[in-house]
């Protein structure tokens, strides 16, 4: 068979390849299908069949008390239907006995057959003490009370009769599942090996073919490599060698060893062409970089200008988005995010109040609070922010949309616009949520005066797991002098973003800014 496999044409090696492959994927696939479904269909029957005998058993004892308690209502009060109730009763009790009796499960179980035989002989005993208690009891409470008791014990005998049969279930629940469980384990065996057997020949076949096309190329290596070398200045010159035969590999050697013998002449003599377009290729490569950072710079110059415009708008000061960018950045990398998308989530946070510039002035720069129809207004920036944004594909524009739509949500749900809860919220809007608000209550504005550092702080751990996230909100508290070092180096205009950069990345500790001042 090697033999063969070396001299037949390789399109018909490939045919039997993909021929051997496809019966065994079929193959594999249809003992996979018969072999689930005959396991399914075996686990379903045996369960189904129990289920059976345990819910007959169980509707016994169900009837069984409601015999007893119209028995018992019956011997105190005279019942004119209690006949007709205990007689359907007593025939679905039976009914049901019969039910387990015939069930798949226990049909051939000579116990349970014995255990509903005395079931049903207790019954009858039952039936009769149930008939005659209302006389009993109408005529001598001694007597009465006496059959009562009676009646209990054998109702009590009927029960225990029912837990012997129910734990007798189970005893042929646990032999048959062993049953199934050594089934399954006999097709399984059977399917793996045959399926095992297939791929082990397939493997044998592919060897075969594999080595039958390694062998016809094998030739051609010392040329390629040659070729290779010579294209990396290894080698002045290409070793070329002749395929004998007349099969596909033959004939594709023999127009390999012609494309080399041109391409070898042709790179001699436009070596030097080639170093001088790879000199032209790496400044334009340049270039584009450049360009590309220019347009970045752009893109983030002019959020950074739109947000601005915002805050003017809305006589806040300038140096709130810058404070929120930070803060947003810092946040952001102690969440675990890369430093890109964290420097994503800094330039596109000074557009988070966009929509405000649409708030007519009344409303926005009220120094007052604002009534529930000037809130509701407010409350529309979210939405036109992020109808400004959604339609750019531009991946600060995208974030920024993002961030103005979901700034305001809140943990809980009771946020706007949307009312999302929880991580329905984007980690963008969860992030600038606390930035945003850590830097409003901070700073004065034309409605309220700055918090203090220790009312924000308290603040933040009421509104922890209410308006914002809890897990954020502890990486906030217990990361706090990041925070006050970025808003001291803002305000007193000493930003080095060579140094803060440096320290958003590596985490580095800054020394401690918490001193009494902001305490």
């Amino acid at each position: 068979m090697k033999k063969y496999l070396i001299n037949c044409p390789l399109i018909l090696k490939l045919n039997i390849t993909t021929a051997i492959s496809a019966f065994t994927i079929i193959i594999a696939t249809i003992m996979f299908y018969v072999t689930t479904n005959l396991i399914f269909s075996i686990v379903e029957t045996n369960s189904l069949s129990r289920d059976e005998a345990q819910n007959a058993s169980n509707k016994i004892n169900i009837i069984l008390h409601q015999i007893d308690y119209l028995t018992i209502n019956n011997a105190i009060e005279k019942t004119d239907t209690y006949t007709e109730k205990t007689k359907l009763l007593y025939s679905s009790l039976l009914q049901e006995l019969q039910n387990v009796q015939n069930s798949q499960y226990l049909r051939n179980d000579p116990n349970a057959v014995q255990i509903i035989k005395r079931i049903k002989t207790r019954i009858q005993g039952y039936r009769m003490i149930a008939n005659s208690l209302y006389d009993e009891v109408q005529e001598d409470s001694t007597d009465g009370l006496y059959a009562i008791m009676a009646l209990s014990s054998a109702s009590q005998k009927i029960l225990h009769e029912l837990e012997v049969l129910n734990k007798n279930i189970n005893t042929v629940s646990k032999m048959k599942i062993a049953e199934l469980n050594q089934n399954i384990f006999y097709i399984k065996t059977v399917s793996i090996t045959f399926v095992s057997f297939l791929f082990l020949f397939l493997m044998y076949m592919n060897r075969l073919i594999l080595s039958s096309i390694l062998a016809r190329i094998e030739t051609l290596k010392e040329e390629i490599l040659s070729f290779f070398e010579f294209l990396s200045r290894k080698r002045d010159k290409t070793v070329h060698i002749t395929q004998d035969g007349k099969d596909e590999i033959a004939e594709i050697a023999k127009i390999i060893d012609s494309h080399i013998y041109i391409a070898e002449n042709m790179l001699k003599e436009e070596r030097a062409d080639a170093e001088m377009i790879a000199q032209k290729v790496h400044e334009a490569t340049k270039e584009i970089k450049e360009l590309n950072s220019e347009i970045e710079a752009t893109q983030r110059e002019v959020v950074f200008t739109m947000g601005t415009i915002a805050e003017e708008h809305s006589k806040e000061t300038g140096n709130h988005i810058k404070r929120v960018a930070e803060y947003s950045l810092i946040l952001a990398r102690l969440t675990g995010l890369s430093l890109e998308e964290s420097l994503l989530i800094k330039n596109a946070s000074p557009m988070h109040d966009i929509g405000k510039i649409v708030i007519p002035d009344s409303v926005l720069n009220k120094p007052g609070k604002l009534t529930n129809e000037e809130f509701d207004i407010m409350k529309t920036h979210a939405e036109l922010g992020y109808k400004m944004l959604k339609h750019s594909k531009r991946s600060i524009l995208k974030a920024a949309s993002i961030l103005a739509y979901q700034h305001h949500e809140k943990w809980d749900g009771t946020g706007y616009p949307q009312g999302l809860k929880g991580e329905e919220i984007h980690i963008y809007g969860r992030i600038t949520a606390i930035a945003d608000v850590f830097d409003a209550l901070g700073s004065d504005r034309v409605y309220k005066k700055a918090w203090p550092i220790k009312k924000i702080l308290a603040f933040f751990e009421e509104q922890k797991g209410k308006h914002f996230d809890p897990y954020l909100v502890e990486l906030f508290l217990n990361n706090l002098e990041h925070f006050l070092a970025a808003k001291e180096m803002i305000e007193n205009h000493t930003e080095d973003s060579t140094r803060l950069s440096k320290f958003i990345e590596n985490f580095e500790r800054v020394p401690k800014y918490l001193e009494e001042d902001y305490v």
